[in-house]
């Protein structure tokens, strides 16, 4: 029973794999070859006209040396901006006494569930062509690379401070005491805490930089062309999800190999944990540096959530004015109440859709992620495939992901026509980070505990159900409230292939933010802000209990 029990799930996970990644990219490969075929017939193949539209602004460089020198650009710069200061306030916050730590950490935990086209929404309304800047008579800011990186990377920091906040807490405790011995405290943080904590560290970055790559929200608010953008284009131009997805299959294929490379060497080289890691860390005294670095840091964080907010508030409020007069619009609390009423009914039903969509999506991914991470534990050839799935969905851009099931499910009407698709697409691209965060913890699991229970008799199944899972329970729900945050936020996949009479708030938000940032997408965003928050309030406790350790 226990064998047969074993195979059936390792069966249904590679179905799983087949239905989200498998399937899609074999149908995408099939059908960019297709139109590849066509062209080279002069049969058909893209729209001259709209290809040479697109083709127009390829600044000296050929078009896709072009895509890349900025998608790189783009990646380094988000890299830059959120690594440092993510890494440095894990440290403050995850391992010292610094004043104010908890609040800090809960106020990261609600930031790092706001969509990215909520960033938007709120940064470009802030310092963009359509925010304060130009109420003040001051240029804007936020524009071309520059602001698509600013964006992205303060999007990413509480990403940033969480993961790797993760692997400093699980460095073990008489490391750092034994090096305490022979070197200064700054000296331990770089030589052991930092060390060891590596490999959170480093998927935290992979992450980013993908995130940055793939995504494609900002950069066609801003109109800076990467190539997840090139293949949104090629999409709305017409010319079909196989020409799009042909545009992106070379850097994806440049991108995947880096992705499984990296990931490939941190799975090798990621330190397998004593058993003391799931003590509690020491937390380091910072004596009277304590407060003057937590107000420090509290003006920091603080203002890092608050300008975006304020500019929102302060966008919502402003109604009235007639332009034909010459008079301008005036802020009111009359206005801020009549502009969030009228928003709270327009996004009650699409938030709906979003909450339910993302509950199924956010427990379908860690299903699915627990399996492959736990089968990647003692078998090369899992760690292979769930590897390459890793480099595979990091890589792809989102609307690439999307049309790749639109791909593979377009003859199948009840996936099709449904919000099932939704569902897959917002799994697809939550995947990989909660493989990212399961993985380091099931791998550092004791594996004295399962020798001991295979010794008293108890078998795979029971090893799962009776042990893995109670160990790794706190880390399962951080995953999940993860893949739930992802799938809240998804646009660039689930733009395109969303059914009709399918509407989340996302997709609510990207369409009125073609329109400006003004007072109704403003009080859209506040009401999405204010139901993210009440459901951020019970994730962020799931994940401080996920890394707040003690032995299990």
């Amino acid at each position: 029973m226990s064998a047969w029990a074993s195979w059936t799930a390792r069966a249904l996970v590679i179905v799983g794999l087949a239905v989200l990644i498998g399937w899609p990219l074999a149908a995408t490969i099939v059908e960019a070859v297709g139109v590849a075929e066509t062209a080279s017939d002069s049969s058909g193949g893209l729209d001259p006209a709209a290809t040479a539209a697109v083709v127009a602004e390829s600044g000296g460089l050929a078009r896709p040396a072009r895509l890349a020198f900025e998608t790189v650009v783009l990646a380094v710069a988000s890299e830059a901006l959120a690594l440092p200061v993510g890494v440095a306030l894990a440290l403050l916050l995850f391992r010292t006494d610094v004043w104010g730590r908890r609040p800090l950490l809960f106020l990261l935990g609600l930031a790092a569930f706001i969509p990215l086209p909520l960033h938007a929404t709120a940064w470009l309304g802030a310092f963009g062509n359509a925010g304060r800047m130009q109420a003040i008579g001051v240029q804007p800011i936020l524009v071309g690379r520059l602001g698509v990186a600013v964006i992205t990377a303060l999007a990413a920091l509480p990403w940033v401070v969480l993961l790797s906040g993760v692997g400093l807490r699980l460095v073990e405790p008489e490391l750092e005491e034994g090096a305490l011995l022979d070197w200064p405290a700054w000296r331990v943080w770089l030589g052991v805490t930092l060390r060891r904590s590596l490999g959170a560290v480093a998927a935290s970055a992979l992450a980013v930089a993908v995130l940055a790559a793939g995504d494609m929200t900002v950069t066609d608010l801003l109109q800076v062309r990467t190539y997840a953008e090139e293949a949104y284009v090629q999409f709305t131009l017409g010319n079909g999800p196989a020409s799009a997805a042909a545009v992106a299959i070379p850097p994806l294929l440049v991108l995947g190999t880096v992705v499984l490379l990296v990931c490939r060497s941190l799975a090798r080289h990621a330190p397998r944990r004593l058993a003391s890691a799931f003590e509690r860390s020491k937390t380091w005294r910072l004596g009277r540096w304590r407060v003057p670095l937590g107000i420090f840091l509290v003006a920091l964080v603080g203002n890092i959530v608050a300008l975006p907010l304020y500019s929102l508030i302060w966008r919502a409020g402003r109604v009235g004015g007639r332009a034909t007069l010459g008079k301008p619009p005036t802020w009111s609390f009359a206005g801020l109440g009549g502009s969030l009423r009228f928003a709270f009914e327009e996004s009650v039903e699409p938030l709906t859709t979003s909450v339910i969509l993302s509950l199924g999506a956010a427990t379908l991914t860690v299903v699915l992620a627990w399996a492959i991470c736990w089968l990647s534990r003692a078998s090369r050839g899992w760690q292979a495939l769930t590897l390459g799935g890793v480099a595979l969905t990091l890589a792809a851009p989102g609307p690439v992901v999307g049309m790749a099931l639109l791909l593979a499910y377009r003859t199948v009407d009840w996936v099709y026509d449904s919000p099932l698709i939704v569902v897959f697409a917002m799994s697809v691209r939550a995947l990989p980070y909660a493989i990212l965060i399961l993985w380091p913890f099931l791998r550092s699991l004791p594996t004295e505990v399962f020798e001991a229970a295979a010794m008293d008799g108890v078998g795979p199944i029971g090893e799962v159900f009776r042990i893995a899972i109670p160990l790794s329970r706190r880390a399962t729900l951080a995953a999940w409230a993860v893949a739930f945050v992802l799938s809240l936020g998804e646009l660039p996949a689930t733009n395109l292939i969303a059914p009709p009479g399918v509407q989340t708030i996302s997709l609510l938000i990207w369409s009125l933010l073609h329109t400006g940032v003004e007072s109704h997408l403003a009080a859209v965003a506040l009401v999405t802000l204010a139901a993210i928050a009440v459901a951020g309030v019970v994730a962020v406790w799931l994940l401080q209990r996920a890394v707040a350790r003690t032995r299990a």
